[in-house]
């Protein structure tokens, strides 16, 4: 799941908050060149991931769940 997509700084408020707020999902920065992203979680399976966003989106709207690569 991807919260944010941008500049560092922001992308560390928005790690740091997410963590503030959340426990069972852990999260990491990305850096993709030139923007670094905030990823949350390790799901087993879609349904987890979609009951993890209805409860992520309540303080994050803009979180999406990202297609896994094969």
């Amino acid at each position: 799941m991807q919260l944010y997509y941008g500049e560092l700084s922001r992308a560390n408020s928005i790690i740091r908050r997410y963590r503030g707020s959340f426990g069972a999902w852990p999260a990491s920065l990305e850096y993709e060149t030139p923007n670094y992203k905030v990823w949350v979680g390790d799901f087993a399976s879609r349904i987890e991931a979609d009951r993890a966003l209805l409860e992520i989106k309540k303080k994050f709207n803009s979180a999406f769940i990202l297609k896994p690569s094969k």
